[in-house]
């Protein structure tokens, strides 16, 4: 007797006598469940590497070129998903979730939104996709390692001429001001800030020193992103670390003013 059906019924009905019902790929693309979430986390809680929360979405509207479509929320319950990054979602955003290796995850590939108050800079490998142009940064002891940490303006801005052979790249985060260091008193130098992935660090640099002309110093402090106290956005390092051996009490503090 000749039974109708394909492979894939046969198998379906092998694994449904089982009670196992295989994801439908129609339905999950590809075998990986999926849904659209809503950011219900606040900014503070947001950041790469951490899980934040959202809230399952229905996509609805006419599935036609040109259509516009809907979302309406599945209930008032919220899932919580890791955020792979490298930019950073606000709150209110939707995103598509993934389930991978038994958890959430989602990932932010897009620009992450300009600040408040105008466009945002960027530093190339840098995780924060967008950083307001004008940053404040505080010292708590400026009197501390010789004066190296002092509180001033850091802009973003078309790199120095003087600065060029250091290979900053055409446009850097620098201080407004200028320092001079009580070890080599006739050096006046400014403060530069960099990134690659998800740390952040503070060096100086030199326009002339005896060490040549330019001289970028050594890295003095770094904040890693992802890490308590520190986020894209809002913009915020607050929990980093100055060099081996350096004061304790010279914290630095970065923020938008």
């Amino acid at each position: 007797m000749a039974i109708g059906g394909t492979g894939d019924d046969f198998e379906r009905i092998r694994l449904g006598a089982g009670r196992l019902v295989p994801p439908d790929p129609d339905l999950v693309g590809g075998g990986v469940p999926a849904f659209v979430g809503r950011v219900t986390s606040p900014a503070s809680k947001i950041a790469v590497g951490h899980f934040l929360m959202v809230q399952p979405i229905c996509v609805l509207g006419a599935e036609a070129e040109g259509g516009v479509g809907d979302f309406s929320a599945v209930g008032s319950a919220t899932v919580p998903a890791y955020l792979v990054g490298p930019g950073v979602p606000s709150t209110g955003d939707y995103l598509v979730c993934r389930f991978v290796d038994n958890r959430w995850a989602v990932e932010r590939s897009g620009v992450a939104k300009p600040p408040a108050g105008g466009g945002g800079g960027t530093i190339p490998s840098c995780f924060c996709t967008s950083i307001p142009t004008t940053l404040r940064m505080t010292s708590a002891n400026p009197a501390g390692n010789y004066g190296m940490f002092q509180s001033c303006t850091i802009q973003y801005g078309p790199t120095p001429a003087w600065a060029s052979s250091l290979n900053l790249g055409p446009e850097i985060y620098l201080s407004t001001g200028s320092f001079f260091d009580p070890l080599l008193a006739s050096s006046p130098f400014s403060y530069l800030l960099t990134c690659r992935y998800n740390q952040f660090a503070l060096t100086r640099l030199y326009p002339v020193s005896p060490y040549g002309s330019p001289y970028r110093d050594a890295i003095l402090y770094t904040w890693l992103v992802g890490g308590y106290g520190n986020t894209c956005s809002p913009f915020h390092l607050d929990n980093g670390l100055a060099f081996p051996g350096s004061d304790p009490t010279c914290s630095v503090t970065i923020d938008q003013p």
